[in-house]
């Protein structure tokens, strides 16, 4: 498997992302489904948009789903996203852990093997 790299975003991109962020759940918060909150909130950024809204997904689904313990058809009907989208978020997001457990086991044990079994 290639090491996969996480963007570095500067300063200015995390004050966005964490505006941004803060106007989605806003929006959640108010009633709005998902989509109308991510469209409720601007950032002139296109590649840097479609970012948040892939997080705040995924928080969304660990905060209903793992945190809360509905199921990911529930979680589509709160957010009134298609199942096939939270499906996929979810995925990603179990990918996300495995990298970055993997990452982080590394750092911790330098030297040892790591293997797929």
């Amino acid at each position: 498997m290639e090491e996969f790299k996480y963007k570095q975003y500067t300063d200015e991109e995390n004050k966005i992302y964490y505006e941004a962020m803060a106007k989605i759940m806003d929006g959640l918060k108010n009633g709005l489904s998902f989509n109308e909150a991510c469209n409720d909130t601007y950032v002139e950024d296109k590649e840097l948009k479609e970012f948040i809204k892939d997080d705040a997904l995924k928080i969304m689904i660990a905060d209903l789903h793992y945190m809360k313990g509905l199921s990911l058809p529930d979680v589509a009907d709160i957010l009134k996203v298609p199942i096939e989208s939270i499906n996929k978020a979810n995925l990603e997001m179990l990918d996300d852990i495995e990298i970055t457990s993997r990452e982080f086991y590394k750092m911790k044990t330098p030297g040892n093997p790591i293997g797929n079994a």
